[in-house]
Parts: C-alpha cells; structure tokens; sequence
C-alpha cells in the first residue's frame, strides 16, 4: 500500500450532501498548494497516475491564491501550515473570490480547533497525511462532484469540542495579539522580533504564553482562532 507519510492508519471518507452533483466528473484540474518538495511531487506523481490534471504547484498560501485566481482550477489541494499565509486562510480567499473551486486540506492534524477553522473557511474536506494514497483520491473525487469529505472520527470529535474557545481568545493581550499577527504572514521569531523592536527570545515567550492560554501547540492553529473571531486580520499585500 501507498501512503501519504509513510502510515497505514484507518480513514473514513464522511460524505455530506450532493451539490452540484452532475458536475463534470471527468478529468479533474487540480492546483497543489504545500511547502515540501518532496510531497508535493509525490502527490503529483501519484494523481497523475491516476488520470488526475495537475495544473499548477504553489509553494505558500499567497502564491496558491493568486494561482487559483488565474488558473481556475476545479480543486485545490491545500496543506494547512504554509508560509506567508496559511492554507486556512488561503482557503478562506479562494473560497471567497469563487465558490465553483474546491477546496481540499491535506494536513497532519485533526485537532477540533483545526476541523472547526477549516469548515469556517470553506474547506471542502480534509485528507491526514498519515493516510493511504488511494484515500486522497477517494476525498479527491468526492469534493470535486461538489459533495464534502471529511474523516468522520474527527469531525465527532469536534463536534463534541465544548471549550469555550472565545473566552480564551479575549485573554490575550495586545501585543500577544501583535505577535500573532506577524505569525500570521509565516514570519521567522526574528523577523516578527525586528518589526516589533523586540528579540526573538521575547517573541518566543509570548508564543508560548499564547500556546497556553488557547491550549493550542502550534501557531497556525493559533492565528487560525484569532482570525475566526476576529482579534487580526491578515490583508493581502501587507507583511507588517
């Protein structure tokens, strides 16, 4: 068996709905949105062998919207943790500029805050990376007939989430709020650290302290709470 990361796990495609199920379910245009290499060319590799049209790589979440928005592709393949922009947000624009693409998140976790920030941005469904490759293209199919493809596991657990996660969002304070801001573009400690006059030791504790009060481990999930309810906002063209 093939799989994504080098895991055989269980994977249940969940199935939601039927829109726009009489779409063209031919050969299916797709744009590859991940940061590694060898991924990304490994998933190329295999779609392709599957009759799949690999139009276009992107290397971050900017670059995979605005290859959305000129090669109009029918599915989008998204990681989540992305430079520049994460592949949370970068579902959200896409999403945002034309609802007719699909959206597709292959990531590493499953967590609830993660599944909550993906069905506010749009996704269309999600693959773990530990799956089996045969699974991608299962999802793959599913959502570009206009159908949602979720693990079904995961999405119980979210709904079963019951943290009151906006309280703990409003206990940040303003310059956590600044950090994770700056994390939100997919800078370095350092980088955010030069543009707030502080060092990047200081800017690690804040991270940390951020990863605390939201119960969170990283910072996309982190910037993806704080995006959902609305302490920053990430506009295009801007990385300061």
């Amino acid at each position: 068996m093939r799989h994504l990361a080098g895991f055989e796990v269980n994977f249940f495609c969940y199935v939601i709905g039927r829109e726009n199920s009489e779409r063209d379910t031919g050969m299916i245009r797709v744009l590859l949105v991940e940061d590694h290499k060898v991924v990304r060319q490994g998933t190329r590799l295999y779609l392709e062998s599957e009759g799949i049209d690999v139009i276009g790589e992107a290397t971050n979440g900017r670059e995979g919207v605005s290859m959305a928005r000129e090669l109009q592709p029918d599915v989008v393949i998204m990681d989540i943790h992305l430079p520049e922009l994460t592949g949370v947000e970068a579902t959200r624009r896409i999403r945002h500029e034309n609802d007719d693409i699909r959206v597709l998140v292959l990531t590493a976790y499953d967590e609830p805050s993660y599944i909550h920030a993906l069905l506010d941005a749009g996704a269309d469904g999600f693959v773990l990376k530990t799956a089996e490759l045969a699974e991608l293209l299962k999802a793959l199919q599913e959502v570009a007939v206009g159908r949602k493809a979720f693990d079904a596991d995961a999405l119980e657990r979210a709904a079963h989430h019951q943290q009151d996660l906006q309280t703990l969002v409003e206990g940040l304070t303003d310059r956590e709020i600044q950090v994770l801001k700056q994390a939100g573009y997919g800078l370095t400690n350092k980088e955010i650290g030069n543009n707030l006059l502080i060092s990047d030791r200081t800017v690690q504790g804040h991270l940390k302290n951020i990863y605390q009060k939201l119960g969170v481990t990283t910072r996309t999930v982190a910037v993806t709470l704080a995006l959902k309810y609305s302490l920053i906002t990430l506009d295009e063209g801007e990385a300061v």
